[in-house]
This record gives C-alpha cells, structure tokens and sequence, in this order.
C-alpha cells in the first residue's frame, strides 16, 4: 500500500509541476487532458481506497474527492482553464502530502512492530490473519451491543439451550447467529469447523497460515461484515 500511494503521490507531483510551468491562461492539448484523466481513474480506482483502509478521515477524502472531480470536469471542456487546474492541483497537492506522512508514519509503525518479533518466525499471512480473526471478535461484541444481544455465558447457555464448560467465541457466535436470525431475519455466514481449529491456532499458537488459508479467513471475515452491516 505504501508503495502505490508513494507513486501515484510522485506522479500528482510531477503533474503539478507541468500545470506550474504552463504560461497560458488556457489549454486544450490532448496530452494535458490525458494526464488528468490518468490521475483521475488512479484516484478513483485505488488510491481512494488505499487512504480509506489507512482510516484516514472522512472529510479529507469528501474534499480530495470533490477537488479531483472538480478537475477532471474542467479537463472535459474543450479548453480548460488552466488557472483554475493549477489552483485546485496545488490543493490537492497539499492535503494529499500530509495524507502520505500519515500512511507512511502508519507503516513504518506496523513494519516496526513486525520486525521487533520477527525472531519469533511470524510472517504476513500471520498478521493479515490475526487481524481479520480478531475483526471478527470485536465486530461481533460491538453489533451485539448495539442491538442488545446478551452473550454472556448465562445469556449464551439459554439461546443454545446447552450447557457450557468454557465461554469461547465460537459459542458467542453460534448465540448471536441464532438471536439475529430470531429477531432480525438475517442467516450468518457458517463458522465452518476448519476456521474454528484455525482460530485457535493462528491466535493462540503462532501458527503461519498458508496463503489460502489467510484467503479463506479474510473471504469469510468480508463476509460477515457485509451481513453485519445489514442489521447494524
């Protein structure tokens, strides 16, 4: 990620610097307006969400979108003004440099942090893993909350209608599917047997997944989300 937002970052500066160094008020060259297309649909198609995933604020990516749009509608014209272009580029040159200190501070955090337990023989599908196994958790805990669905061992006992030696989120998940099937009319995705053991595995003995094993963990973990965005 940090790769694809340093090039497309040297490519809007570059951009920015053509706009800089044209006299005219005015410009119609098909090599102006394919540049600005070209930045338009890499915004568009995945830097966008690149900054999205790296959480940054909401009102930063309403302004950068709305300031690209803007640009890419003076590009249509049959001759676009090129003061208005350099004014709006020069904004979006500003804002998106502190969005690139931010995603680059961001990795070398996670990087850090990484290679501090890389004596450890931990690699990427373990943490891509870890994090979509935790999701999980935590995205269950907040829904159940927010709609008042109790999984405490009591709570989660009674929806099973078994008895529990130990509390664990495969029963907290199995009690919440049920009560928001029961109430809200929404089928779960299946917590397979597999992604059970897998869980135990990944979280509590270090265990690297496989990259299709990672796949399969972050295809179901997508999955519940989306049913979760449902009913939240």
């Amino acid at each position: 990620m940090k790769k694809e937002v340093e090039n497309f970052y040297d490519h809007l500066k570059s951009f920015y610097s053509d706009v800089l160094r044209t006299r005219s008020k005015t410009i119609s060259t098909r090599e102006f307006k394919q540049k600005v297309i070209d930045i338009y649909e890499a915004w568009k198609t995945d830097i966008h969400h690149v900054l999205e995933a790296f959480e940054i604020e909401n009102d930063v990516l309403s302004r950068l979108d709305n300031l690209f749009n803007a640009v890419y509608e003076e590009a249509k014209m049959r001759v676009a003004n090129i003061n208005n272009v350099k004014t709006k580029i020069g904004e979006i040159h500003d804002i998106f440099w502190k969005q690139v200190v931010v995603v680059l501070r961001r990795e070398k955090e996670t990087a850090s942090l990484m290679e501090s337990a890389s004596f450890l023989g931990l690699d990427f599908n373990w943490s891509l893993a870890t994090c979509a196994l935790q999701l999980q958790e935590v995205a269950i805990t907040l829904v159940a909350k927010r709609k008042n669905i109790l999984l405490d061992k009591a709570n989660v006992e009674r929806t099973l209608n078994k008895r529990i030696q130990r509390l664990t989120f495969n029963d907290q998940y199995e009690a919440f599917s049920v009560q928001v099937k029961k109430s809200f009319e929404v089928e779960m995705p299946i917590l397979a047997q597999h992604l059970r053991k897998m869980r135990a595995k990944v979280l509590h003995e270090g265990y690297n997944p496989k990259p299709e094993e990672t796949e399969s963990i972050v295809g179901f973990t997508i999955g519940l989300l989306q049913k979760l965005e449902g009913i939240n």
